[in-house]
């Protein structure tokens, strides 16, 4: 062994809680991220692998009503250019779950689809599919949180369900209930499958369907922009062919199915960045205190240089143990992540998304990121600093003057009227400027994360409390097509057998029709041949005429079996579907002016209050391939009730103060948006601070209710929603939805179930990097003024006094970078979030209160305390025989 290979056990054991902390630092940063990487690549393996073993549709469309059979085949001619597709039924009822026994009152919603087998298929984690007709299984997070399992009852719109299996959706892989939403939510939303007559039990009840149609294309890897293209003409067909289309979503703009992966794939970023600029910080860290250990034995690399020794040799030396911990380290750090951390991090994904069982798959590339990148970029960093401390001369180094460019020491003039203890610290904190400078850009990343951990859910609960507050009324109702809640008791009576009528299959209604036309034709044929007997009385007349009256009794007889058929399907006899029909024939459901009327009466004082609106969403590309922004354009009434203080009118556009937050906006900007159904393009120019209303989570666009129909070219009596601050009773055929202020609550409930494991992770990896980071520079400051304490216990100061003189100086600099570190961390958090959200849907302002920038300062000061407490020990280690060591 080498005379210099003999000093690295000694220098170790002199600095083992040095090199110590790097090594915790390191390994547990590597172990922490390498089991991420491991867990999210596993997960997106998994998620790959469901567009085939699961038939996800390549994407949806809903419409109003249910189409006929004509409107899908002319949807699925217009696919024919691209090779094919296939349209299958997807309905879904979003019913109210309650427990049978000890629900708590909170509105919860499934999504209910009768069981599939041909496309979207569940994937069942417990138990099996349902089917009996009260059966039903529910979705694998929903049930967790709202502790459900197999064999438990719920009711679903009032009906009894036995739950028999829990399961995932490929579909509903994170939980939307809109896909425009811009969280998932797993507390009161899910989905479930029953059985088909358990479905129309759900419709009997009162459920209303959403009339959803997936579809998958033969080629399932046609490029993207032709499925889109192909997507559209679909459209265009189903609107051409008198459909009323109310969405399109292409697989991979629906959340339900992409959300998963993209969130995988950005935390991924996300932790190999953090993890990149931890092992460049704490390359930093090594080169600091490699150039004290170089610093602080100068003299003897002088006169190892003197002695005929190699620099190469010397650098080698002194790069040795650095490069020694830092290869343990991420070696260590990577198995123990793939071993320990990976199920942590797995959970952590499998409590929010609906995914399948969990298989571990490996990858090369974790192991060259976690283990490979952070040893060499270590070691090359470290490497660098040693070659640039090593240009001096033997004596040079003799002179202790390696820290000196030119050559000789000098040192800054201080006022010689500042007093003693003040000019000494001032000397404590030149000497170490390097040391403090890498301390401070330690302290402010390890406050940006423990900021971010502290601050996210009063960012989160702040953004939920603004959604809250911009519902301007209790219910925010949504309609299929416009439904008047004003009319007469008769005209709701015609309007309620025209709706029982329309429930009933097509074919049964074409069939009654076609009967009772064919008997209309056979009675003016009898008629016909009435009037020739009669001025004819031939034999051969006689026949006819009675040919003909027995036609007519066949017809009859057709047009009454069809009637029963009818009466069979509506539940009832024959006279009271003729009496059905009667009342429906007074409506003439051709006019297109004329709008439904509401089978209930909602009282005088509900209807008084509730008010119309309109809305349509149209798209705006965000730009920088950041996808496409969901906006609402509202049209209101221009002295509404519920919009106060939103003058709107005479063509006066106002836009939410989200969308200019979110996208910079200024005065004179026209925003360029697209009609994702309509391929058509709208512009609205903002014309300044008078046309902004509501708060930084208001992404929608205002206009006067005429502006918008006249905008969109619809009837000028047009809407499709209403307002109130009290319950509606609205038809269920043309229901869509209803917004409620504690549907926003439940945002914030969300974030607060989704973020508490990883805020706690965060804060404490924040503390353990403080830490570490203070204690190792920290204590370079204190070896470096090994000797200049010394001397003062040879003059006779006592250990205290001492401590107050260099320890004091450390605190000052480690409170003052707390401080001034914060407005650096805050303008960084708000570009991060910028950054990170830019893509989703909906603005979220970042939000600090003074109680969390408190907590954070506190928090770092009080790890600098306990680190305080162990140099104090140090500064009382030090021998009075460093004072005796020759300087040359």
């Amino acid at each position: 062994m080498t005379p210099l290979a003999k000093r690295l056990p000694r220098e170790l054991r002199r600095n083992i809680g040095k090199y110590l902390g790097i090594f915790l630092l390191m390994c547990g940063s590597i172990a922490l991220t390498s089991g991420f990487l491991l867990a999210a690549h596993s997960i997106g393996c998994l998620i790959d692998d469901m567009r085939d073993a699961y038939t996800i549709e390549d994407g949806r469309v809903t419409t109003s009503f249910e189409v006929t059979d004509d409107q899908l085949k002319a949807a699925e001619d217009a696919a024919g250019d691209v090779g094919g597709v296939t349209l299958y039924k997807n309905f879904s009822i979003d019913a109210i779950i309650k427990k049978t026994a000890g629900d708590d009152g909170t509105k919860r919603t499934l999504r209910t689809y009768a069981h599939r087998a041909k496309v979207d298929i569940a994937s069942y984690c417990e138990g099996k599919e349902p089917k009996a007709d009260d059966e039903v299984a529910i979705d694998r997070v929903f049930a967790t949180n709202n502790n459900l399992s197999v064999g438990d009852k719920v009711e679903l719109e009032g009906r009894t369900y036995i739950i028999c299996g829990i399961m995932t959706q490929p579909d509903s892989q994170a939980l939307f209930l809109n896909n425009s939403d811009f969280t998932v939510n797993t507390i009161t939303y899910g989905v479930a499958e029953v059985t088909d007559a358990g479905f129309a039990a759900l419709e009997d009840a009162g459920g209303a369907p959403a009339y959803t149609y997936s579809f998958t294309f033969t080629d399932r890897d046609l490029p993207t922009a032709d499925r889109i293209d192909a997507e559209q003409d679909m459209v265009e067909a189903l609107t051409d062919a008198d459909a009323r289309v109310d969405d399109l979503i292409d697989a991979d703009s629906n959340q339900g199915i992409g959300y998963a992966r993209d969130d995988v794939d950005g935390d991924s970023m996300m932790w190999t960045t953090l993890l990149d600029i931890i092992i460049v910080i704490m390359a930093f860290v090594f080169v600091v205190l490699t150039d004290a250990t170089i610093e602080e034995e100068s003299a003897i690399i002088g006169t190892l240089l003197a002695s005929g020794y190699r620099r190469r040799e010397i650098v080698l030396h002194y790069l040795a143990l650095p490069a020694t911990v830092g290869v343990i380290a991420a070696l260590l750090g990577t198995a123990l992540g793939v071993v320990f951390f990976t199920e942590p991090m797995r959970s952590l994904y499998y409590g929010s998304y609906s995914l399948p069982p969990f298989q571990v798959n490996w990858s090369w590339g974790i192991f060259v990121k976690c283990a490979v990148v952070p040893a060499a970029a270590l070691i090359l960093i470290t490497l660098a600093g040693l070659l640039r401390k090593m240009g001096k001369t033997p004596l040079q180094f003799l002179r202790h003057e390696a820290n000196d460019k030119s050559g000789s020491k000098r040192g800054l003039q201080l006022p010689e009227r500042m007093g003693f203890v003040s000019r000494f610290r001032l000397r404590i904190f030149l000497r170490n400027l390097g040391n403090f400078a890498t301390l401070f850009a330690g302290i402010a990343f390890a406050s940006l994360l423990l900021l971010f951990g502290l601050a996210i859910l009063p960012t989160m609960t702040h953004y939920a409390d603004n959604l809250e507050t911009s519902l301007v009324a209790e219910h925010q109702y949504t309609l299929k097509a416009p439904l008047e809640l004003e009319g007469t008791a008769e005209v709701r009576e015609q309007w309620s057998a025209l709706e029982r009528l329309q429930s009933v299959g097509g074919a049964l209604l074409s069939a009654a029709q076609d009967a009772d036309d064919e008997l209309d034709d056979a009675a003016d044929a009898a008629q016909t041949a009435a009037d020739t007997a009669a001025s004819a009385p031939p034999a051969e007349s006689l026949a006819a005429a009675q040919d003909a009256l027995a036609k007519v009794q066949d017809k009859k007889d057709a047009l009454y079996a069809r009637l029963d058929d009818h009466a069979d399907a509506l539940g009832c006899d024959r006279d009271e579907a003729i009496g059905l029909i009667d009342k429906a024939s007074k409506i003439d459901a051709d006019n297109d002016d004329i709008h439904p009327v509401n089978t209930t009466d909602n009282g005088a004082g509900a209807i008084a209050q509730a008010e119309k609106y309109a809305v349509y969403q149209l798209q705006y590309d965000r730009g920088d391939g950041n996808g496409e922004e969901t906006i609402s354009v509202y049209g209101i009434s221009s002295d509404s009730r519920y919009w106060k203080d939103l003058n709107v009118g005479d063509g006066r556009v106002v836009f939410g103060s989200g969308l200019l937050d979110k996208f910079g906006w200024s005065e004179g900007r026209k925003a360029k948006l697209r009609d994702k159904y309509e391929g058509e393009h709208y512009s609205f120019e903002y014309a300044g601070k008078d046309c902004a209303w509501g708060s930084k989570s208001d992404m929608n666009i205002y206009m006067s209710v005429d502006d918008f129909n006249e905008l969109f070219d619809n009837d000028a009596a047009y809407f499709n929603g209403y307002v109130s601050d009290e319950k509606l009773d609205l038809d269920a055929r043309y229901f869509a939805g209803d917004t409620t202020p504690d549907d926003m609550r439940a945002v914030g409930d969300q974030f607060i179930g989704m973020m508490s494991k990883m805020i706690g992770m965060m804060v404490g990896l924040a503390v353990f990097i403080f830490l570490l980071f203070m204690y190792l520079l920290t204590k370079a400051v204190i070896d470096h003024s090994a000797r200049s304490i010394s001397y003062m216990k040879v003059f006779g100061y006592r250990d205290s006094e001492i401590s107050h003189l260099y320890i004091r100086s450390i605190t000052l600099c480690v409170a003052a970078s707390l401080v001034l570190s914060l407005p650096v961390i805050i303008g960084s958090l708000t570009a991060i979030f910028r950054s990170m959200l830019l893509a989703y849907n909906g603005n979220i302002e970042i939000y600090v209160p003074a109680w969390s920038m408190a907590a954070c300062a506190g928090i770092g000061f009080a790890t600098y305390l306990v680190v305080a407490l162990l140099h104090t020990r140090s500064i009382k280690r030090v021998s009075l025989v460093e004072a005796l060591k020759a300087q040359e």
